[in-house]
Parts: C-alpha cells; sequence; structure tokens
C-alpha cells in the first residue's frame, strides 16, 4: 500500500518550515482559496498494489486564520470521508480559538455531553 501524505494550507510565512518534516505545503493568501485548496486534496486519490483507489493524504493541516470564518455547509464538506483528516493549527499571528471550538463540537457529538471544559 501506497504510503499517505501529510498536507498543510496556510499562509506562505506560516508553512515555510513544515516542508523541511516532509509536509507538501501548500500555500493559500484568503479562505476562499485555503478552501479550493482543501477541497482539491480530498479529492487526490492513488492507486495501490491491488488497483484500488485510495486518498494521497491521511492528514491536512490548515492554519486557523484562513478557517475560522467557514460557513457550516463548508465545514461540512471538509467533514466528508475520513481521509484526509483537516486539522486547524494556529498561525504565527496566534490562536483564534477555531480548532479549540471544532474539537469540542466534535467531542461533544461523539460522547453526548462537552467534557473539555
Amino acid at each position: 500500500m501506497p504510503a499517505f501524505k501529510i498536507a498543510i494550507v496556510g499562509s506562505p510565512e506560516a508553512i515555510a518550515g513544515f516542508s523541511l518534516l516532509g509536509v507538501v505545503p501548500h500555500p493559500a493568501t484568503s479562505p476562499e482559496e485555503a478552501m479550493e485548496t482543501l477541497l482539491a486534496l480530498k479529492k487526490e486519490t492513488q492507486r495501490d498494489e491491488e488497483g484500488i483507489e485510495r486518498p494521497v493524504y491521511a492528514i491536512a493541516f490548515v492554519t486557523e486564520d484562513l478557517t475560522s470564518d467557514l460557513s457550516p455547509e463548508e465545514e461540512k464538506k471538509l467533514a466528508r470521508g475520513a481521509l484526509p483528516a483537516i486539522i486547524p493549527l494556529p498561525s504565527h499571528r496566534g490562536s483564534t480559538g477555531y480548532g479549540l471550538q471544532r474539537l469540542k463540537h466534535i467531542v461533544e457529538r461523539a460522547v453526548g455531553s462537552d467534557i473539555l471544559q
């Protein structure tokens, strides 16, 4: 089975060093551009040894400054399918709180109550 890749989407300044860790950088300067890039990453596939189409990316990190204004419909589009997992990270400007808010929402849906107070 081919190895999955990890991507990061964000401003060029915020993602510059990640390529040294083997993460594939995808520069984006606006929330719209980040959304387009994330949707393209979700659609990217490759064939494994058995000829089965599988996602190329297992994880796609995205800086919070580009995701904090996503509409509920856009969030649903990004949540479809298991891979890649979309993980918000604070940018070089700091955290907006979006990543923690999203994690709380996911845990609350899974567990039935907010356990991350």
